[in-house]
């Protein structure tokens, strides 16, 4: 492991003179081959939905603005070869602590419209904090070409807060569909969408989750300790919290050490059951 001083953007910018100058293989999100593998995404969404999916918004985080590039070359490919009819809506998402895809997007399409890198400030999606994406001269191609193919408008990018963020991803834990920091980035987006009605009546989303909850779990625990660093600007909501709930259950039990008898283990079993549906408000099946 080699550690290098600055941001995810100074870092690339060395890897980058690196792979142009010495024998080094960039494996990143710049990587062609790398994002022609991630359009798979875009084909196994349209397969999930029978190859109809005009009616679909795909919502995806954007830090380097990989994933998005690629989804977009997937479907512009599934839709040139008649495999697909109709072109999904995509919504970007973007940390308004890391936002240059959605700056660029939010001004008026023209001559006038600029793109320029911004300085990045502490977000809780880490691997979306990204300034440059080295991946923007493609998405913005791709997007010129979708919206001239598209019989609607059909690209849009919303900005979304760090406590946002931290929310969807631990409503989504709750739930049962462990996302990262990342896939919290994706569910504010995809609230932030519905709010600016982005997302019309009888349209589905379908939300990009970039990986599960134990990359970056560590700012789901500070949450719920009151630890997030202030740089963060994240307050702890006490609702939102999740501490192990210790449950007394009385008479013997599995300590690690004792070897219960056919008879203790059941009385615990039973016992620990029945404390744990008292805690939840569980009602016994007739």
């Amino acid at each position: 492991v080699i550690e290098l001083p600055g941001v995810f953007d100074d870092c690339m910018k060395v890897v980058e003179y690196l792979s142009e100058r010495y024998q080094v293989a960039l494996l990143n999100s710049k990587n062609p081959w790398r994002v022609l593998g991630q359009e798979s995404y875009a084909y196994e969404v349209a397969q999930q939905f029978d190859y109809e999916i005009g009616h679909l918004a795909l919502i995806a985080p954007v830090g380097n603005a990989g994933n998005i590039t690629a989804i977009l070359s997937g479907l512009l490919k599934f839709y040139q070869a008649g495999v697909i009819e109709s072109l999904p809506k995509i919504i970007a998402v973007q940390s308004e602590r890391a936002n240059p895809v959605f700056l660029y997007y939010n001004q008026p399409e023209g001559p006038n419209r600029k793109y320029a890198p911004v300085t990045v400030k502490p977000s809780v999606a880490q691997a979306a904090m990204i300034g440059d994406p080295v991946s923007f001269p493609r998405l913005a191609s791709l997007v010129e070409r979708y919206q001239k193919l598209a019989a609607k408008p059909s690209f849009f990018a919303v900005e979304v807060t760090e406590e946002a963020i931290m929310e969807g991803m631990i409503q989504a834990n709750r739930r049962g569909l462990p996302v990262c920091s990342q896939g919290g980035e994706g569910l504010a987006g995809l609230k932030v969408a519905l709010a600016q009605g982005l997302i019309g009546p009888g349209e589905i989303a379908v939300v990009d989750s970039t990986a599960h909850a134990l990359k970056f779990m560590d700012f789901q625990n500070a949450y719920s300790h009151g630890e997030l660093l202030k740089e963060y600007g994240i307050a702890t909501k006490p609702h939102l919290t999740n501490h192990p709930q210790s449950l007394a259950i009385s008479g013997p039990k599995p300590d690690g050490e004792t070897i219960l008898s056919a008879e203790e283990r059941g009385r615990f079993v039973q016992t620990a059951a029945l404390a744990v549906a008292k805690s939840l408000g569980l009602t016994e099946t007739p």
